[in-house]
């Protein structure tokens, strides 16, 4: 391997350009894999995870055995972060025995499978997270001699230019969401990559309390371990629905108040912002306040369920409680069109039922 300063320069281009341009981080991986002679490259944070990953091409059946097989959570690898801390580099010298490498299941059941073996890692810090810009070769290739190291530390120093560069970006786009909500007035966090909070507009600070809070970074519901879950769950869905920002159709949570109308709290996926790996901020979760709202307008059922007019409208009508039909002739509807709006309306609000639907908007709206 020989990583000349041509090649650097080449390689540190490609990086700023994806820093830049978010969607071109596996054009450089994949630049740095031929430079390098690995047959792929894949970027692991060594907490959390991503919506998919910088990698090459090559490794795509790897690394979705890796998450999926589970063995994300058993790599031998791990023995090395320690000296990865240390020193931004290690290899599986450093931590395997060639005989751990013959029966150690991880090497021996997958890596050994998809017909890879050795590996090295570069250490990447982004702002305060550290990731491993990991290089594989196969079994025929060989391993990372010292050689090959000292080439490989040649780019320790880009790689983390163009990381923290992304992440300065991303800071940046990070204080503009914030300012943005600010003016409005929206009571909403920004969440990074594992749903902590990263800010909180003043809004939404004022909404905390026995009922809503921020402990040790996650928000919660103090007096509902359930509900506290089911935030958890919904906030995950964010955070792994498609990259590109295609709006959840998951119903929002809804915290239960004592002698307040609730809150509801809905979380989306900033747009794009799965794409961009070195960035901290991946979902803004918006909160309503069903107790400043006023009346029981269309717009809250709008806003907290995505509902269009007409299934708002419906929605009123079955709280009042007028049937199926009723409210198809009140509405000026067919019943079959009705009934459609009804379907619709149960996937929006995550029920199976008219019944189940009452309850929800019922507790909802704290009747």
């Amino acid at each position: 391997m020989d990583l000349d300063d041509e090649t650097l320069q080449d390689i540190e281009n490609s990086l700023v350009t994806s820093a830049l341009q978010s969607h071109d981080w596996d054009k450089a991986v994949a630049k740095i894999a031929t430079s390098t002679g690995a047959r792929g490259v894949v970027a692991i944070p060594l907490k959390g995870r991503v919506p998919g990953l910088p990698m090459s091409a090559s490794l795509d059946g790897l690394v979705d055995g890796y998450f999926r097989e589970g063995w994300s959570k058993n790599d031998y690898r791990v023995r090395g972060v320690p000296k990865l801390l240390r020193t931004g580099l290690f290899v599986d010298q450093d931590y395997a025995t060639p005989d751990a490498m013959r029966s150690e299941p991880f090497y021996a059941d997958y890596l050994h499978s998809h017909g890879f073996q050795w590996s090295a890692g570069l250490m990447v810090q982004a702002g305060d997270d550290a990731w491993v810009m990991m290089m594989q070769r196969t079994i025929q290739q060989g391993a990372y001699t010292v050689d090959d190291q000292i080439a490989l530390r040649r780019l320790i120093a880009p790689l983390n230019r163009a990381a923290q560069l992304a992440h300065s970006l991303g800071e940046a786009r990070l204080t503009g969401i914030a300012d943005a909500l600010e003016t409005v007035r929206s009571p909403s966090l920004l969440l990074d990559r594992t749903g902590r909070v990263l800010r909180a507009s003043s809004s939404a600070e004022r909404l905390f309390g026995p009922d809503l809070n921020v402990r040790l970074g996650e928000l919660v519901v103090p007096s509902d371990a359930q509900a506290t879950a089911r935030l958890r769950a919904h906030i995950a869905a964010a955070l792994w629905s498609d990259p590109q920002g295609v709006s959840l159709s998951r119903a929002p949570v809804v915290v239960r108040r004592v002698a307040k109308r609730p809150l509801t709290l809905r979380a989306q996926p900033l747009r794009k912002a799965g794409l961009e790996y070195f960035d901290g901020c991946r979902a803004i979760l918006t909160i309503t306040d069903l107790n400043a709202s006023g009346e029981l307008d269309g717009d809250v059922l709008k806003t907290s369920y995505g509902l269009t007019p007409r299934e708002a409208e419906l929605c009123h009508s079955l709280l009042a409680g007028h049937s199926t039909k009723e409210c198809a002739d009140r509405l000026g509807m067919s019943i079959h069109t009705t009934r459609t709006h009804l379907k619709k309306i149960f996937v929006k609000t995550d029920t199976d039922s008219q019944t189940e639907l009452m309850i929800v908007l019922s507790r909802h709206f704290g009747l």
